[in-house]
């Protein structure tokens, strides 16, 4: 019997061992390997995550291993299968989408400063001589696309893992690893395996796949980060223009007929634009938690950024600016309603959320008349905080804001005598 005999065993796992590596390579090198698969293509797809043709291959790949060595009679039989062929496929597709992060780091202009002389796009017929761009690899939503890739990949097949390890093969697999010394030795030398902690008859509480599912957690975390830091570095880039441009601007005089006049400066378009866009591909191609997660850290950003740069740490400015300010903030948040539209759960709050202490500030320094003499007496008193809190809550509502921030807004103002 080739089960019994040790050398046609190894001999077969050999065999099984070559033949996934060729399958794998086959995958990864696939035209189409990196491309999000269709609706059509995702029933087993757990909840709406969409994942890339490798992702998928790769999961199939390793189910039909297990489908191969899952009747094996003995279990060091199965920890040698899962040994030398499933967590080592796991662990090269890992490398893969670690690789590619690597890669698009080195090339991002926004994780390396631009190097005077880099490489450049076009075709240089001056000097003769061929310049190769690769900022229009990892800019713009061409870019974050690919990073998307990568995270959707890692995604995909860290879900795949945690239904793996519900399962009752690797269940009974794991605790026969726990209980018994010679598999034990397997476990505890094999970088891929957690180390296991049950003794006795107890039953483990952590999983087999623990290890690798750690690994991709945390490549999960920095694909996530990259497209943030991607995202938000492009716009703020965008808004310096936008802030240079409004620092050497003429002020509007506030006692003028343009005093109700609201005036948006065109170099605000771009980086609107551009985070509507943005926001378009990813509500079309990620899951809703995915999304809602992306969204939440890259306009938390976005705003804390723009209130330092708007409103905190500028020069003072008058009430038209203060109007102009209001609904600049107000359009971010309009943008990013119509790019989204009910794609998050919660709705029009859970869009609005992040933005609320930047509209909160925006709508302070455009007050005027009668409100703007009501706010700056109930915020400049001498009440305890929880009267002050009161009294503001009152005068404006609801307000995410503190005291210190609040002064620090209103002083910006001119016509503040506080």
């Amino acid at each position: 019997m080739i089960l019994g005999n040790a050398k046609w065993f190894e001999a077969w796992l050999q065999g099984e061992q070559r033949f996934a590596e060729e399958q794998y390579h086959e995958i990864i090198s696939a035209s189409d390997a990196w491309l999000v698969a269709g609706a059509e293509e995702e029933q087993d797809v757990p909840g709406d995550l969409k994942a890339t043709h490798s992702a998928r291959r790769v999961c199939s790949l390793i189910e039909q291993v297990t489908d191969r060595y899952s009747p094996l009679p003995q279990s060091i039989q199965r920890i040698s299968f899962l040994t030398s062929v499933q967590l080592p496929l796991l662990s090269s597709y890992y490398g893969r989408i670690t690789a590619s992060l690597d890669a698009f780091e080195t090339l991002s202009s926004a994780f390396v400063r631009a190097v005077p002389g880099a490489l450049s796009v076009g075709l240089g017929k001056e000097d003769g001589r061929v310049h190769v761009d690769n900022r229009g690899l990892t800019s713009g939503v061409e870019g974050v696309q690919r990073l998307c890739k990568a995270l959707l990949s890692a995604k995909y097949v860290e879900m795949m893992m945690r239904n793996w390890a519900e399962e009752l093969f690797f269940v009974e697999l794991w605790t026969e690893i726990n209980h018994k010394y010679e598999l034990r030795k397997i476990a505890i030398t094999n970088p891929l395996l957690p180390d296991p902690k049950a003794e006795g008859g107890e039953i483990p509480e952590d999983t087999l796949f623990d290890e690798v599912l750690a690994r991709y957690d945390c490549l999960v975390n920095r694909a996530e980060g990259m497209i943030v830091q991607q995202i938000c570095g492009e716009i703020e880039s965008l808004l310096k223009v936008h802030f240079v441009a409004l620092s050497s601007s003429p002020k509007l005089d506030s006692q003028s007929d343009q005093v109700d006049e609201i005036t948006l400066s065109q170099t605000l378009l771009a980086p609107i634009a551009l985070l509507s866009s943005h926001l378009t591909f990813l509500r079309i191609n990620m899951s809703k938690a995915i999304l809602t997660n992306l969204y939440r850290r890259i306009t938390s950003r976005l705003a804390d950024h723009i209130l330092h740069r708007q409103i905190l740490y500028r020069g003072r400015f008058n009430l038209t600016e203060g109007k102009n300010i209001h609904a600049e903030c107000e359009l971010w948040v309009g943008t990013c309603r119509t790019a989204l539209g009910g794609a998050l759960p919660g709705g029009r709050a859970r869009i609005d959320a992040p933005w609320t202490k930047l509209l909160q500030a925006a709508s302070l320094v455009s007050f005027e008349g009668d409100a703007w003499t009501a706010i700056n007496s109930v915020a400049f008193s001498t009440q305890a905080e929880d009267e002050w809190d009161a009294a503001m809550m009152q005068t404006v509502g609801l307000l995410e804001m503190g005291r210190e921030e609040v002064f620090q807004t209103l002083r910006r103002r001119e016509d503040c005598v506080y």
